[in-house]
């Protein structure tokens, strides 16, 4: 006599699917590790997800990245949803047996978008430099860039960086809802500025460098490639102790 399994791992693939999708992704994630099986159907549900959030055309991740000063100057950015490497069973990343209870691993996957240029309605305000939401265009490149100043007394200067998934309405600028992703504050200073500028652009420890994290969680992150400025006119008295007034243009990457 053959004794049948009565265990929650003999339930076909199609039921567990059916009862994990009725949970949300942070109820999922805990029980991940539980079994093999439980594994990759909970990544199949959270793979179907994203594809599903970025897909859909009413979905819109939204960027705001600015000065403290320049808050109500600055437009926010869509951003165009690039991928997840390491979610999909091609990638073999957390996927297989190796992969079972690899929480760490699901947890560390990152999904990638490229910011978009603005809207004709939505371009920034010319102001002062100091006001810094510059040009959000790279007219030689078409790269959506930033522009950062710092004075002969500053180490550094702060953006501030806000990503939301919003879900379009019936007029631009219209939202029926959002939920905000990540919201933190960033000090980007002098010398990671001058060496990013020097930097070989294709080395990958440069390319990670290149990283700014807008939270100390590394949940939300903005890679830039630092270019120089606009020329700053030089100070007409400048103390011993102090460096020159700079400029550098901040351009938004858009690789994974």
């Amino acid at each position: 006599m053959v004794v049948q399994s009565t265990q929650i791992g003999a339930l076909p693939n199609e039921i567990l699917l059916s009862v994990f999708s009725h949970l949300s992704t942070r109820e999922l994630l805990p029980i991940t590790p539980s079994c093999h099986l439980f594994h990759d159907v909970i990544l199949r549900i959270l793979e179907l997800r994203l594809r599903e959030a970025a897909a859909h055309k009413d979905h819109k991740l939204i960027l705001e990245c600015y000065h403290p000063s320049a808050k109500f100057y600055t437009p926010y950015l869509y951003c165009e949803y690039l991928g997840t490497p390491g979610l999909s069973p091609d990638d073999h990343c957390v996927w297989g047996e190796e992969g079972v209870g690899s929480l760490g691993k699901l947890s560390n996957l990152y999904s990638y978008f490229r910011p978009l240029k603005p809207d004709g309605n939505r371009r920034a305000l010319r102001l002062h430099p100091a006001l810094l939401p510059a040009e959000l265009m790279n007219q030689d490149e078409q790269l959506v860039c930033q522009d950062i100043n710092l004075e002969s007394h500053e180490l550094f200067s702060q953006l501030v960086t806000v990503t939301n998934l919003v879900k379009l309405g019936p007029k631009p600028g219209i939202f029926r809802s959002s939920v905000n992703i990540g919201q933190g504050l960033t000090r980007v200073w002098r010398d990671w500025l001058s060496d990013r500028v020097t930097g070989e652009k294709e080395d990958p420890k440069e390319r990670e460098k290149r990283l700014l994290w807008s939270d100390a969680s590394n949940n939300v992150g903005v890679r830039m490639q630092v270019k120089p400025g606009p020329e700053v006119p030089p100070a007409p008295v400048l103390r011993r102790a102090e460096d020159p007034s700079v400029s550098y243009t901040l351009q938004y990457e858009g690789k994974s």
